[in-house]
């Protein structure tokens, strides 16, 4: 696939950014480039990119791997504009950044200003004519994107990506970088080499990422074949902890004979709380279940038939697989307290997005339901493999990484998502809820039939990751808000500020 050819790009104030398209929907056609310039990264730059990369990925049929490769575009863009600000510090610091002494002496100089100051350094980079290309491009066979920056890398700076990708090339899993790595250099060249083996573990081999530098120019070219054959080697690592499902106990029959009873035409309230009351933490479960954010209408409820009445027969059937969930796992899983808080969270975002949607009500049950739920595989990964997860948690949220799934799988050899899944296959649950736990991270994946359940859900853990400031709403996919009843991220933004601050309310 030939490099593009330069064209005329004009600014368009909607997309924020220099470019060769009218707008956002411009037609995909082969072999005619998407071309985009900037300077900084914002918001709207961030949204362009995402939702032109989602588009050409949706169309090529390649959705499955956009964890990967959009972690690889975040990573390379970032560097790119890192490289441009470097030049303007040493420029400003009167340095040469192609003596190797003066790099050294002043590098660690930056590092530290970068981070402290990092947007009024990017703001002087169009005044240095310091910018980022990303072209997108694809034919029959392949997929590419290209990110250039206007500057000639060092040799020192060349050297040290040229030895990262190679060390990439050497391990089997990121377990094997994480190991790698010493304290003192913790996430020091990790993220190259993670990306790297994110876009493995996805099938894309190592001609997939590409590196030159020279002519006052550096590029990397991401090459997404059209056909991506995923190979899984990890299989002795994967059965291993699925070999610890096994040793999960099963569903409670209790727990179904209760469910039963709901479904008899002459069941009450009544008969049900009876039942309850023999299991003295259901009956407590319930109680709190009923005093949630996601259910609290008033005062707080100090009885299990006026909790059973709040919750209502039919959407208590449905949570009872929550509940027992709770019950069976927040004994035995350290990791069981802090999933289950941000499950509850999550359910009370879900209702609010459910209601927007103007759900019916057994659907809005199976949502809550499902969104209590849906992370379960992360409180056994945790308990499973608590020292690589902790190292994924802190480096993706420190790094902004697109995305921790992708970094399961490589470090791990399986994600949460497919591990709850496998759970919930194990005790039966209704497959609404197994593709809620298998698809939430990845809701482009999921069949139509599922959509207004795993969307919800999905959007509803980028709130979390939103507040906490380790994902931006620029994210999240123009389909996955549509459906949800968002016209843009703006207002998305607004309902998810608001929604907050009632769960911080309550």
């Amino acid at each position: 696939m030939a490099s593009p050819k330069a064209v005329s790009l004009e600014f368009k104030r909607e997309l924020g950014l220099h470019t060769n398209i009218e707008d956002i929907n411009h037609p995909i056609v082969e072999n005619t480039p998407f071309h985009f310039k900037f300077f900084q990264i914002t918001d709207e730059v961030e949204n362009t990119l995402y939702q032109t990369l989602d588009r050409f990925l949706l169309q090529l049929d390649l959705i499955i791997v956009r964890d990967s490769v959009l972690a690889a575009m975040k990573e390379t863009v970032t560097n790119a504009i890192k490289a441009n600000a470097k030049r303007v510090f040493f420029k400003n610091n009167s340095t040469d950044i192609t003596d190797e002494k003066e790099y050294e002496s002043i590098i660690n100089e930056f590092k530290s200003t970068y981070i402290q100051n990092r947007d009024e350094i990017e703001e002087s980079l169009q005044k240095n004519n310091y910018g980022v290309f990303v072209s997108f491009i694809h034919n029959r066979s392949l997929m590419r994107i290209r990110i250039m920056n206007n500057v000639q890398l060092t040799p020192i700076e060349a050297e040290r990506i040229k030895e990262r990708i190679s060390k990439a090339k050497t391990y089997n899993d990121l377990a094997d970088a994480f190991m790698d790595m010493s304290n003192d250099q913790e996430g020091a060249g990790l993220g190259l080499i993670m990306t790297l083996m994110m876009l493995k573990n996805d099938g894309l081999g190592e001609s997939a990422f590409k590196f030159e530098s020279g002519e006052n120019k550096t590029v990397f070219m991401i090459d997404i074949p059209a056909k991506v054959s995923k190979e899984n080697q990890q299989l002795e690592k994967i059965d291993h902890i699925v070999s610890q499902i096994d040793n999960l106990p099963t569903f409670p029959k209790s727990i179904k004979d209760i469910q039963d009873a709901i479904d008899k035409p002459n069941s009450s309230i009544g008969t049900i709380a009876e039942m309850i009351k023999r299991d003295i933490a259901l009956s407590a479960n319930i109680l709190k279940l009923s005093n949630s954010a996601a259910f609290r209408r008033g005062g707080r409820v100090e009885s299990l038939d006026r909790a059973i009445q709040l919750i209502g027969l039919k959407e208590l059937q449905t949570l009872l697989y929550s509940l027992a969930t709770k019950q069976m796992l927040e004994d035995k899983f350290p990791a069981f307290t802090a999933i289950w808080e941000k499950s509850n969270e999550s359910a009370f975002y879900c209702k609010s997005i459910g209601q927007r949607m103007e759900l019916n009500k057994s659907d809005l049950s199976n949502l809550i339901a499902a969104s209590l739920l849906h992370d379960i595989g992360e409180i056994l990964l945790l308990s499973f493999d608590k020292h690589h997860m902790n190292k994924i948690k802190t480096f993706s949220t420190t790094r902004e990484i697109a995305s921790t799934i992708s970094m399961e799988e490589s470090a791990i050899g399986i994600t949460h998502s497919k591990l709850g899944a496998m759970v919930g296959e194990k005790w039966g649950f209704p497959i609404l809820y197994t593709k809620a736990m298998e698809f939430h991270h990845r809701p482009l994946l999921v069949d139509d039939v599922y959509i207004d359940i795993i969307y919800p859900i999905y959007l509803s853990d980028m709130m979390i990751a939103i507040n906490a400031k380790e994902a931006k709403s620029s994210e999240i996919p123009a389909e996955i808000l549509k459906v949800c009843k968002f016209q843009s991220k703006a207002e998305f933004d607004s309902f998810r500020t608001k929604i907050k601050e009632q769960y911080s309310a309550d």
